[in-house]
């Protein structure tokens, strides 16, 4: 049961992020050229995402919205674009078909980068419980030999009374 969820979530996060990454490259390549296509697709583009971040990705959802996400911008037709910078308008066509599969192949991408990160996982969770033994039995040694750490624990002084009973001043 665990791991259709597991997957669900993976996968809606992974194809988020590959959103993300589209933005910013749509951001950057805007920023870099005077590209009218990349500048046009971008402000559609982050229009359209801001509309259906929180249909899609926000709060508990349902199996398979990052899917529904896909399909809703696949289903999205061409439209024209009117930009204005001041001194002079711009009209461009977007292309919803075109960032679906740049989405895709992000994704993908993504998706590749985030097994090789978690290739080094073992390893790091071995070292971690390692630290955690040596905390827990009262020292940590660093493997470089530079130095050791002593751990103390944490004690309260608390006055004792008097043995004798019935003592009264």
């Amino acid at each position: 049961p665990f791991r259709r969820g597991n997957f669900d979530l993976l996968y809606s996060l992974c194809t988020q992020a590959s959103a993300h990454r589209l933005l910013r490259e749509l951001q950057q390549s805007k920023s870099s050229s005077s590209s009218l296509e990349n500048d046009v697709t971008y402000q559609w583009f982050k229009r359209f995402y801001i509309e259906q971040a929180s249909i899609h990705f926000d709060g508990d959802q349902g199996f398979g919205r990052a899917d529904d996400f896909i399909d809703a911008l696949l289903r999205t037709p061409p439209s024209l674009v009117e930009l204005s910078d001041g001194s002079k308008t711009v009209v461009g066509l977007t292309d919803p078909l075109r960032i679906a599969e740049r989405i895709i192949a992000l994704r993908s991408e993504i998706a590749t980068e985030w097994k090789g990160m978690m290739r080094g996982v073992t390893e790091e969770h071995m070292e971690l419980n390692d630290v955690l033994f040596r905390v827990m039995m009262g020292r940590t040694i660093d493997e470089s030999g530079n130095e050791v750490v002593e751990i103390e624990e944490e004690s309260e002084w608390v006055e004792e009374l008097p043995d004798s009973t019935g003592t009264f001043e």
